[in-house]
Order: structure tokens, then sequence, then C-alpha cells
């Protein structure tokens, strides 16, 4: 398996989040019937703005987003970028 950089990894979630926005929310391919949302957060250190699409479950009225980068042994950046004290927003 080989192992994405990150333009490859921007241009796959730039897709991916164009399709979310052109179909209410919904996408297709792998990711067709899971529950996707946008996390709009800041760059730690860039102050960048940033989208993460990423999957999420319901957990009754409310949901989980697990931290994970395909299995990587260390945490995404988009984690970095919530935590501790920045308040992300989701679409």
């Amino acid at each position: 398996m080989t192992e994405l950089g990150a333009p490859e990894v921007k241009d796959f979630n730039g897709k991916i989040i164009a399709e979310f926005r052109a179909n209410g929310g919904r996408v297709g391919g792998p990711f067709q019937g899971s529950n996707i949302l946008l996390l709009h957060h800041t760059g730690a250190r860039s102050g960048t703005e940033r989208v993460s699409p990423l999957a999420f479950q319901w957990v009754g009225d409310s949901f989980a987003v697990f931290a994970s980068k395909a299995g990587a042994p260390e945490n995404p950046a988009w984690l970095h970028n919530c935590w501790p004290i920045r308040t992300p927003s989701l679409r």
C-alpha cells in the first residue's frame, strides 16, 4: 500500500469536499452511504483556514468523530489545529 503525501491527500480531500458541496452533503465512491461532515479549522502555525472531510458516527442525538490518520502512528493535522483552545466549526 502506498502512503499518500501532502499533495495527494490535499487533492483527494479537495475532490471529496467539492462532491459534498455539490450534492447536498452526499458523496460517492468509497464513502458512499457514510456520514460525512466538513470540519472548518485554522492552521495552528500558519493561521490558514482549512477544511477537512471527516467520517462521523451518530451517538444518540450527538455524534463522534475519530482522529485517525488511516492507521498511521501519528495524529492527523486537523486534530492539532482544533486542540486545545481553538474552536472548529462543522458543516
